[in-house]
């Protein structure tokens, strides 16, 4: 039950840095300028690329039209993981 809980709270988190990536990502492609090396986003990086780029070389965006889904497709799998580690709990 705990341990299900915690699994489940820490795709919430995953989706969560997920959506945020996918923010900044936008902004930079519109022109926003922000510094990308810096930490905070240095560190989102090394914890959501992990999980963005299989998708991406699976479904590149230049296939969809220059828009990247990956990051809506990897929050459907992790909303999927959550509730199956739910369901254990």
């Amino acid at each position: 039950m705990v341990l299900a809980t915690l699994v489940g709270d820490l795709l919430d988190l995953l989706c969560i840095l997920i959506f945020i990536e996918a923010i900044i990502a936008n902004l930079i492609a519109y022109g926003v300028r922000m510094l990308t090396s810096s930490p905070p986003v240095r560190v989102l990086r090394i914890i959501v690329n992990p999980i963005l780029n299989p998708i991406r070389r699976l479904l590149p965006p230049a296939r969809t039209g220059g828009w990247d889904l990956s990051p809506l497709i990897a929050i459907v799998l992790l909303s999927v993981l959550q509730r199956i580690a739910y369901t254990w709990a």
